[in-house]
């Protein structure tokens, strides 16, 4: 599976946009993202192991709710991260 990181993130991930991970789930392909680049996890993750409400995760298009994280991936999806923007 590719990740796509934008925004914010990217600081995280060392500029790298699309990061391929192995992984059978969602979540999983988030947890080897924080152990990969583990400055992410506080920024992405809320002390529960949440994704914090600020970011959109979204695989092949799809936005994902909270409870959706455990949802089957294969290789040749695509899991999206954006975070909001806040400003005034």
């Amino acid at each position: 599976m590719v990740v796509k990181v934008r925004g914010i993130l990217l600081r995280f991930t060392n500029y790298e946009s699309s990061i391929e991970v192995d992984a059978p789930t969602v979540r999983a392909a988030l947890t080897q993202l924080t152990e990969r680049y583990p400055e992410m996890k506080d920024v992405l993750l809320d002390r529960s192991g949440s994704v914090r409400p600020t970011h959109l995760v979204a695989l092949n298009g799809e936005a994902l709710r909270p409870e959706e994280l455990d949802r089957t991936s294969a290789d040749d999806d695509r899991l999206d991260i954006v975070t909001a923007v806040s400003g005034g």
